[in-house]
């Protein structure tokens, strides 16, 4: 009997064709992370793709969850790969993924094992500034921890347990913690992204059916706010 978890991704599948405001938002997305794609001749791999469309943007791109759907190009676990692609991996891509790993630091070796000289990890993850916590603390509806002291936390189900303020607490608050845990990883990019669009949207809660009144959303925010205020952040790590 399916979860919880699989069943939303289930019910979320084809969610651009719906909310043509919200998969407007995911193209961009999904974009962002293609201009970042390492070169190096490998295996590309999304994790935790769930009702991702990432493969109409960049058909190179293996789309992989925790259980097998509709969706999916084959079953992983976030914390397998680096004993089933031992030094194959090319680009590991999650998106609003990395929060719900409860253990960072069994993914990031995991993930260090797999990927080639010069491969990447890139990431949308939940950002940490006024705006963003003010949205995520009081409207968001996962945790949004930044005293979380240690970086790994309980979790009964990867799909629903998180803590959102996981990126910025590994990536800047403790980025001298991760420098020395993972010398082999250097941060190329973190910059905020999307500020007032995606609430506008609806998300996958509500769709507001806003249409192409977020492409000039989008235009304004990025000129004018995304870089202190944006929602999210993008984030490339590369192993050298």
């Amino acid at each position: 009997m399916p979860n919880k978890g699989e069943i939303i991704t289930e019910h979320r599948i084809g969610f651009e064709k719906s909310n043509k405001a919200l998969g407007f938002l995911y193209k961009e997305w999904y974009e962002l992370i293609s201009k970042l794609l390492s070169e190096i001749d490998g295996i590309n791999i999304e994790l935790g793709c769930g009702a991702s469309f990432i493969d109409q943007i960049n058909k190179n791109i293996k789309k992989t969850d925790v259980f097998l759907n509709s969706n999916t190009d084959f079953k992983l676990n976030a914390m397998d790969i680096g004993q089933k692609f031992e030094n194959k991996i090319s680009n590991i891509i999650l998106v609003n993924v990395f929060h719900h790993i409860s253990d960072p630091v069994l993914f990031l070796k995991a993930a260090e094992k797999s990927l080639l000289p010069g491969g990447r990890i890139i990431m949308i993850e939940p950002s940490n500034n006024y705006w963003s916590r003010l949205v995520y603390k009081f409207v968001g509806h996962e945790p949004f921890d930044t005293a979380q002291s240690e970086w790994k936390f309980e979790s009964k189900d990867p799909l629903l347990d998180s803590n959102q303020a996981l990126s910025w607490i590994i990536f800047e608050r403790d980025y001298e913690k991760f420098r020395d845990l993972f010398p082999m990883f250097t941060l190329v990019q973190k910059k905020n992204i999307m500020t007032f669009s995606y609430l506008l949207s609806g998300g996958h809660s509500f769709n507001t059916r806003i249409g192409k009144f977020i492409k000039m959303t989008r235009k304004f925010e990025r000129f004018f706010f995304d870089k202190y205020f944006g929602m999210f952040n993008l984030i490339c790590l590369e192993k050298i």
